[in-house]
């Protein structure tokens, strides 16, 4: 008798903890003010951006060795010249 009193007790305070919780209310305004929370841009979000901004930062640290090795003269020349190049 005790164990079922103590297992309605907990179902009470369980099923009372439930019923405070409730959906965040968006209000109409809300909506109004920021239709896409999502986005940082027109079509970009944050995590999209950062992600863009990695790769071109990726991409220009990759592209200044070579820059470093044309100016340094350690790039090997074209082969579409039509004189011999040794």
């Amino acid at each position: 008798m005790r164990h079922m009193i103590r297992m309605l007790c907990l179902l009470v305070l369980g099923l009372t903890l439930v019923s405070l919780t409730g959906c965040n209310r968006v209000t109409a305004s809300q909506v109004r003010r920021n239709m896409t929370p999502e986005l940082r841009s027109t079509t970009r979000s944050a995590e999209l951006r950062k992600n863009d901004l990695a790769r071109y930062t990726d991409n220009n640290l990759r592209a200044a060795w070579d820059d470093m090795d044309r100016f340094l003269l350690l790039h090997r020349n074209s082969r579409l010249t039509p004189w011999p190049v040794p």
